[in-house]
């Protein structure tokens, strides 16, 4: 009956909590020959990579879909008709590039000139995810509906991005634009699993928390397991570390682990992956700290070069030797040295005496594949390489430009490597799901924050917090 009212609304709204079937519902009503594709929309990179994923292990007709970011799209059009979208603004301003681009994209589709060249494209519009949508774009998904028959799917429990403005009222805006077609209400994620226990407890929790209530988090002791936080952080992490060890060891070993980590200190979760052994970093799509390091290899020279690069490379690997590197490159340098240099240390006497870019390359290599070190933020750590490497194909480009041409491309198609364990914030780890999830920290959560935290894991939740009633 739902995956007719998709097909048949021509414009509608179904309710979605985490785990419900939304993704499988919208994947079957993809897998429905169409003439034309049907246009999917969602607001996150790993959101497009997962559905991508998704559809392509269900062998879903590549030619029945186009899915993207709501921006990606928008940028697409804003390409297509520079002239009549006429946007001032650069993606390098992603704060002031952003806005714009939906606010002119949407009046250029309002004017009514490319009405016929959308039809023509799609045969029906779904958006994802649509609780996360600002105003702008909830006005442009509002005129494609204008146009195409539209089914927007979200849950307003699991609203927790702001892309910088305002954002529209659920109940006002939203429904009174997109009447209900149903709301989900098996928990088919923890079915699957085997856990259906486990799933009516988190949409319990769901309704508890909707209505302003807490949660007691001894209330599913076969699969929710509560640890206390301790006064001492250093203790804390060290317990934590254990506990992530201990679900790994314990279940399948091809089992997924998603550790959600404090969103306001980004610090603190790398930290947590570079005392982890085999956990990688989810990285916020701005990309911010690499564009820096990138402007850094642009304006710096010499000695001051090589330090900023093997600084920053410090904050994604383990085992770079920083401060022995620097205390023996003066010897080197003026060949006094009775022990031989080593690969990483000729790469860094390279880049003091010339700076090329042939030289940061090679150093970033050497890094890289010296069996003492450890990369655990593989994301940052390729989009640097890929901005030095684009920057050297093409001298034209500075390798800030690079960069920023990489994060735009990373922001736009997906980045497709979603870690098997993985740590990151709810607003990084939104969309994903996992065997096993780990929360470090329920008691500094929102409620919808501690509901999307502890929707991730189909098998088991691991809860570290101070109470164990929260919020």
């Amino acid at each position: 009956m739902t995956l007719e009212a998709v097909l048949n609304s021509e414009i509608g709204l179904i309710v979605a909590p985490a785990g419900c079937g939304k993704t499988h519902l919208i994947t079957e009503a993809l897998n429905i020959e169409t003439v034309k594709p049907y246009l999917v929309l969602t607001h996150t990179t790993a959101g497009v990579a997962a559905l991508k994923q998704r559809l392509k292990r269900l062998r879903v007709p590549s030619n029945n879909f186009v899915v993207s970011t709501i921006d990606g799209w928008a940028l697409r059009v804003a390409k297509m008709f520079p002239n009549s979208c006429g946007i001032q603004s650069t993606p390098m301003n992603p704060r002031v590039f952003y806005p714009e681009l939906r606010r002119k994209v949407n009046e250029y589709i309002c004017a009514g000139n490319i009405f016929e060249i959308i039809r023509s494209s799609y045969s029906r519009l779904l958006v994802d995810e649509y609780q996360d949508c600002d105003v702008d774009q909830h006005k442009l998904i509002c005129s494609l509906s204008e146009v195409l028959p539209t089914v927007v799917f979200g849950d307003p429990m699991q609203c927790i991005f702001s892309f910088g403005g305002p954002m529209p009222s659920w109940d006002q805006d939203v429904k009174s634009r997109f009447p209900l077609i149903a709301e989900l209400n098996t928990p088919w994620r923890w079915i699957n699993a085997e856990t259906p226990e486990l799933g009516q407890w988190i949409l319990n929790c769901r309704d508890t928390l909707l209505n302003g209530g807490s949660i007691d988090l001894l209330g599913c002791p076969a699969h929710v397991h509560w640890n206390e936080l301790s006064d001492n952080a250093q203790k804390n992490i060290q317990t934590q570390n254990q506990v992530q060890y201990r679900i790994r060891t314990e279940n399948n070993v091809e089992d997924s682990l998603l550790i959600i980590g404090d969103s306001r200190n980004p610090r603190s979760r790398h930290s947590f992956a570079s005392s982890s052994r085999g956990i990688d970093v989810v990285e916020p799509v701005d990309l911010g700290d690499v564009t820096e390091i990138a402007s850094n290899m642009d304006n710096l020279n010499g000695s001051e070069l090589a330090d900023t690069i093997l600084s920053s490379v410090s904050l994604m690997m383990t085992g770079v030797g920083r401060t022995n590197i620097n205390k023996r490159i003066p010897t080197i340098l003026a060949g006094r040295n009775r022990t031989p240099a080593t690969e990483i240390e000729l790469a860094v006497k390279l880049v003091i005496e010339t700076g090329g870019r042939d030289s940061i390359a090679s150093l970033l290599s050497s890094l890289e594949l010296c069996p003492n070190t450890r990369t655990f933020r593989k994301g940052a750590f390729s989009a640097l390489k890929n901005a030095v490497s684009l920057s050297i194909s093409d001298p034209s480009k500075t390798i800030m430009m690079s960069a920023e041409i990489i994060r735009e491309q990373r922001r736009h198609q997906g980045d497709r490597r979603i870690p098997q364990r993985a740590i990151g914030s709810t607003l990084l780890l939104k969309g994903l799901e996992s065997e096993h999830s780990l929360i470090l920290d329920a008691g500094v959560m929102t409620p919808q924050n501690l509901y999307v935290a502890l929707s991730r894991g189909a098998k088991s939740v691991t809860v570290f917090s101070k109470k164990n009633v929260v919020p």
